[in-house]
């Protein structure tokens, strides 16, 4: 499991109800995306085995995110969204500084003579 939950991470479980031995199962059976920093850990319908689908503890965890450190020691947060994978996919694939467009120069003459 983790090192450490963040208080964020404990807070957030707890009011969504969300137990160890669920996040357990999502560690599992979900699936792994490493995005903007961070490991996402998304379990779809389709990643839950037949064999649990029936099991009401277990089909209630469809669209369960947790959102872990890129190391994996820490829990960040966890959330349910069952659209969320593909909110996570359109996430850059890592950090990249904004440019700053005030800074450069304007290229378009007829731009420049404003």
């Amino acid at each position: 499991m983790f090192e450490r939950f963040s208080k964020h991470a404990f807070e957030r479980a707890s009011q969504r109800n969300i137990r160890g031995e669920n996040i357990e199962f999502l560690l599992r059976f979900g699936q792994k995306i490493h995005r903007a920093g961070a490991l996402f850990v998304f379990l779809g319908r389709h990643d839950i085995p037949s064999g649990y689908l029936r099991d009401d503890r277990y089909a209630k965890l469809e669209g369960t995110t947790l959102v872990v450190s890129n190391d994996g020691k820490c829990l960040i947060t966890a959330y349910r969204n069952k659209k969320g994978l593909r909110q996570i996919k359109k996430k850059l694939k890592r950090y990249m500084p904004r440019r700053n467009f005030m800074a450069a120069p304007f290229e378009n003459p007829a731009i420049a003579a404003w």
